[in-house]
């Protein structure tokens, strides 16, 4: 029993942590419109992190995690 409490307890954190990937894109648009030359920045990843890119100047604005857990 102890070892079905154990994958039970990691099932159910990989369950939230999943939900709070999912509560961070939803408040992510894919495009945006750069502050430098107004032109559009797209939402890019980079493995473990998103930011966002823009086609015109190639300016970098990355995204932090939010705390509102």
């Amino acid at each position: 029993t102890i070892s079905v409490a154990s994958n039970s307890k990691l099932i159910q954190y990989m369950l939230e942590k999943k939900d709070q990937q999912i509560s961070i894109m939803d408040n992510l648009e894919n495009e945006i419109e750069c502050p430098r030359c107004h032109d559009i920045m797209t939402l890019c990843s980079d493995f473990d992190f998103l930011y966002y890119k823009c086609e015109e100047c190639y300016l970098p604005l990355y995204t932090s995690p939010s705390s509102d857990y």
